[in-house]
């Protein structure tokens, strides 16, 4: 039996966080994952705002992106989140 985990990990001030969310399916995995990076750009103090499509790597913030991982980075400060998706056989 399979299991995909959304494991993000955040450093908060120089805090390092860490949550993991079991999840059924990849499709599940992936909704998960979208609507920690939509609590992120909306509800976090420090990314609040930010237009991820519009980074500069050379600005702030630095963005990598893809569907089973999300990363950014505030190149002035130490904070940064990344959220990856893992899949995992459960014996």
């Amino acid at each position: 039996m399979k299991v995909f985990l959304v494991k993000q990990e955040s450093n908060c001030d120089g805090e390092i966080l860490f949550n993991v969310t079991p999840c059924k399916d990849m499709e599940t995995a992936k909704k998960v994952m979208e609507d920690e990076v939509k609590t992120l750009l909306t509800e976090s103090v420090h990314y609040n705002g930010i237009d991820i499509d519009n980074v500069d790597e050379n600005g702030d913030f630095t963005v990598e992106r893809d569907e089973e991982r999300f990363f950014i980075i505030d190149n002035c400060d130490d904070y940064y989140e990344e959220i990856t998706i893992e899949e995992k056989e459960i014996v």
